[in-house]
């Protein structure tokens, strides 16, 4: 991820896997406790919180912005 990452702030309903929902199933993630490292560095050098959450049916990861 480059730099000028950005994020998508934490949804305030259910978190829905973006994968999933492309091949039509509406799939909760679910929190995950660690974050990829760009992750870890985007959210050091921005101060900011980030948040990971996991497919428990496809095992993607995807980071959200806690605001």
């Amino acid at each position: 991820m480059a730099n000028s990452q950005t994020y998508r702030p934490l949804p305030d309903g259910p978190v829905l896997c973006d994968a999933c929902l492309r091949t039509g199933s509406s799939i909760e993630m679910e929190p995950h406790d660690s974050l990829p490292e760009e992750a870890v560095a985007w959210s050091e050098k921005q101060n900011a919180e980030l948040q990971s959450y996991r497919c428990p049916e496809c095992e993607s990861v995807q980071v959200f912005r806690v605001d």
